[in-house]
């Protein structure tokens, strides 16, 4: 028969007929379907076959004991109600119900408005579960139609993924991400400009415990195109009133994010050599002076460059400076950065750098630099090169100036040479 949901069910497990049949009289009434049944085995067989919403058992049953139909019916029916009604008393039998999370308990033969009342006190429980639940689908399913993507949270944790963001995911639906155990921790890259730590609730606390209230970017990598930069996303929340349910929003911000980029690199680079510019450099090199690791600073300029602008037009000084840049690029660690320092002045700083590495760098500078045939030159070109290495509380202005003091003495000495401050 097929049941209405609505429905009330409920399942009475008596082995005295007499008390068994004044139950179902009792309970049967209005929109509630009661069926019964005389001892334990027979009320299990019932459990997986009627899925009652609330059961109502003595303790004392044949076949099946009343303590093991509780277990089994709760395995079988996870949400079920449980209604003791106990006769002879039997404290270690009690004491095992309670544990099992008996929801009342009767002493029999039952009185019927206590009955009654029981059963009602289960079934209200059972109908706040059922607009609860109603409720949850009903906004899980219009979530569903967001075109944004967008996680429903409670507390720290995430209840809902809607399709839009599991999509992205590679995923059908939220279901199917968490039948092979990811979260959306396991996809975020970055957390505003900070590397991610993977914990599943960091990005959620970051978020909502911000004093501040700033905005938030999330780097969320697309599994579909693995070796692309990580998608952008502007999060944002709203709390649910009186509850710990949030709802959390994101909006693709990926082209805004490159363009910020493009604004940004634009404004720290040097347009002609595509080398930090002075004043970039200049922060980073405070940086590094206050970061406690070890690092060095070569400073080197070109020689006699302004004769190369006097003899072959600045088209040509500028295809030096470039071409220049290009070749410390070249010969120089990814880490280490280059700068242009102003005219023909350039600095690299070069990180985890001792006086060995330093001047091995610089000597390698000079040589290619010496050795390269430079568009629209055609003389050698050279360069003089000044080092310093950074010592414990040293500040960046300091460091600097010990490299140009250097540059200022290989210049002196003969240019083309390496000089260490």
């Amino acid at each position: 028969m097929k049941r209405n949901r609505k429905q009330l069910t409920i399942l009475i497990v008596q082995q005295e007929d007499f008390e068994r049949e004044r139950m179902v009289k009792v309970l049967a009434k209005g929109n509630i379907i009661v069926r019964s049944a005389s001892d334990g085995k027979e009320g299990l067989e019932m459990v997986q076959e009627f899925t009652p919403d609330i059961l109502v058992t003595d303790i004392a049953l044949q076949k099946l004991d009343g303590i093991e139909l509780i277990k089994q019916a709760r395995e079988e029916h996870p949400g079920i109600k449980v209604v003791v009604a106990f006769g002879p008393y039997s404290p270690k039998a009690l004491v095992q119900s309670v544990e099992l999370g008996v929801d009342s308990f009767l002493r029999l033969p039952a009185d019927g408005v206590k009955l009654r009342t029981a059963v009602m006190k289960c079934a209200r429980d059972i109908a706040l579960t059922r607009r609860m639940a109603q409720a949850d689908y009903s906004l899980r399913q219009l979530l569903d139609f967001f075109p944004t993507p967008a996680v429903l949270v409670d507390g720290l944790e995430i209840t809902y993924m809607n399709r839009p963001l599991a999509g992205f995911l590679g995923y059908d639906n939220y279901d199917s991400i968490s039948v092979v155990d990811m979260g959306l921790e396991d996809f975020i890259v970055k957390l505003g400009d900070d590397d991610y730590d993977g914990h599943h609730t960091a990005w959620i606390e970051a978020i909502v415990n911000d004093p501040l209230d700033r905005d938030h970017v999330l780097h969320i990598e697309n599994p579909r195109h693995p070796d692309a930069r990580a998608n952008a996303f502007a999060v944002t929340f709203n709390q649910f009133p009186g509850s710990d349910l949030k709802l959390f929003t994101f909006q693709d911000v990926s082209g805004l994010e490159d363009e910020k980029a493009h604004l940004e690199d634009e404004a720290s680079t040097d347009p002609l050599t595509q080398a930090l510019n002075r004043r970039s450099f200049l922060r980073m090199l405070g940086q590094a002076a206050v970061s406690g690791k070890p690092f060095s600073l070569v400073m080197f300029d070109i020689d006699h460059f302004k004769s190369v602008n006097d003899t072959y037009g600045h088209d040509a000084g500028d295809a030096v400076l470039r071409e220049i840049s290009q070749l410390v690029r070249d010969n120089v660690r990814e880490n280490d950065t280059l700068a242009r320092w102003g005219g023909e002045e350039f600095m690299v700083l070069s990180t985890k750098s001792g006086m060995k590495r330093a001047k091995q760098m610089a000597e390698r500078l000079r040589k290619a630099i010496e050795e390269f045939s430079f568009t629209g030159v055609p003389r050698q070109i050279t360069s003089s090169f000044g080092i310093a290495i950074h010592t414990t509380g040293e500040s960046g202005e300091d460091l600097v100036k010990r490299a140009d003091e250097a540059l200022y003495e290989a210049k002196e000495t003969g240019r083309n040479k390496v000089v260490v401050g």
